[in-house]
């Protein structure tokens, strides 16, 4: 019995079955009742800054009302209909905008359910394009080490050996992977450096499998459940290049970084190629409901045209639900009407100015920063870099300490991280990073 069971009963005989949590629980539990904003309310009134945004897709606040009013407007019409072949107003709407949103060259949306779906999407896009194109043996994958694409099986495929998939070990046999740019855990004095062998790494394995390569996929800029390490626009830049000049397509998984994240829309704005898939979802509905999108350059669908045997083999009985697709279009109308990617900037400033403040602390190996997000490595030793055991130790007793401090965070094993909906005040940020400052030094 978890240590707050006897204080919250509704929990003590509970049949839920909690995602990513031992058993027993090994710290208090907090029974959530109601949200507002970047606001979460326990029964007893108890209000928590959610830091994380609710596992990164509460782009605008929780129970937006503009989000809540386009669900309730939607579901008084259509909530689900089967979408093989049929369509509906609000799909097709919000198809051309986000083909819109995207820019050249995508010009086609496969909806999906969720992120890790969207990912599979995209695998069996690359994989079956290559076989209606008539080229044979592109049937394997290149990643990166320490890359986290989902946990449906063909996801978990092209990430990275963890925790997430040490129980699946056959389903990574087809990836190869390639070593992610990590300065802080590197061999080398600094970061360019890191990243120019990282890169070499990845062309020399590219020269090596290309004709048996598929796709690469990434997450760029931000290796999210890997530990929030951060790479440059530069390295990013040259190893997509690299792949299309040796006819591989790329893929982006975007779950993460897009609506916002890393300061633009998109993390491939970050620059000039395109990749040739993208994954979106988490932020598309800003979480109010779940929804996965693909999108696919030009050139692409093209192969998919013709009749029965070249038809795209993946479906959803949810895909294109009605009542996700109007929240999702709403969200990005927000984004729109209210200059959400402006009105970020001085939150951004903020985080900016919080990175070296934050170094000289306790525990603080590693302060990483990219738009709206922020995270710490923490570390046992700051010499050594010696990590706590179990990785995450530091982590959940400052986490309890933040929840009653009325801040909502979760650690991601040894990294600390702040990753707040866009709704935050400056003044409710400065508020949150003071409070995880004064947590650190309190340890």
């Amino acid at each position: 019995m978890a240590a707050n069971d006897k204080i919250l009963p509704e929990l003590a005989q509970s049949r839920f079955w909690h995602p990513y949590t031992s058993v027993p629980h090994d710290g208090p539990r907090r029974l959530i009742t109601r949200a507002e904003g970047s606001y979460l309310y326990e029964a007893s009134g108890h209000r928590l800054l959610d830091a994380t945004s609710s596992w990164w897709c509460q782009v605008h606040g929780h129970c937006h009302p503009r989000l809540v009013n386009a669900l309730t407007a939607q579901a008084r019409i259509l909530d689900q209909i089967l979408v093989a072949p049929h369509s509906h107003p609000v799909a097709e709407e919000l198809s051309r905008k986000l083909v819109d949103v995207a820019g050249a060259p995508y010009e086609k949306v496969f909806f999906s359910d969720n992120g890790s779906t969207a990912v599979e999407v995209a695998l069996k896009m690359a994989l079956q394009y290559w076989k209606l194109k008539g080229v044979d043996g592109k049937t394997r994958f290149l990643s990166l080490d320490r890359a986290y694409h989902g946990d449906t099986l063909g996801a978990m495929s092209v990430g990275s050996p963890s925790d997430f998939s040490w129980a699946f070990p056959k389903w990574s046999e087809s990836t190869i992977q390639a070593p992610a740019p990590h300065p802080y855990r590197s061999e080398f004095s600094d970061a360019k450096a890191c990243e120019d062998a990282a890169a070499l790494r990845f062309i020399e394995l590219l020269d090596q499998h290309h004709d048996e390569l598929a796709a690469v996929i990434l997450e760029p800029l931000v290796l999210g459940a890997g530990g929030l390490i951060v790479h440059s626009a530069e390295y990013l830049e040259r190893i997509v290049a690299a792949a299309q000049e040796r006819g591989v397509l790329v893929i982006f998984d975007e779950v993460f970084t897009g609506f916002g994240r890393t300061g633009k829309m998109f993390a491939f704005n970050h620059i000039q190629s395109r990749p040739d898939l993208v994954c979106l979802s988490k932020g598309l509905t800003s979480g109010m409901l779940p929804l996965g999108a693909t999108l696919a350059r030009e050139g692409i669908f093209e192969q998919f045209i013709g009749g029965m045997d070249r038809r795209l083999q993946h479906g959803h009985t949810f895909t294109a639900n009605a009542l996700s697709t109007a929240v999702a279009l709403e969200s990005l109308k927000i984004f729109d009407e209210e200059k959400v990617l402006d009105r970020n900037q001085p939150l951004i400033e903020m985080f900016a100015r919080n990175v070296e403040r934050f170094r000289p602390l306790p525990f603080v190996g590693d302060v990483r920063h990219l738009g709206m997000i922020w995270a710490l490595e923490l570390v046992r030793d700051k010499n050594t870099k010696e990590t706590f055991e179990p990785a995450g130790a530091l982590g959940w007793r400052l986490a309890e300490k933040l929840w009653d401090r009325g801040v909502w965070v979760r650690p991601l094993r040894q990294v600390m991280y702040v990753i707040p909906p866009y709704s935050i005040s400056p003044g409710e940020l400065e508020h949150c990073l003071d409070q995880v400052g004064e947590v650190l030094n309190e340890c």
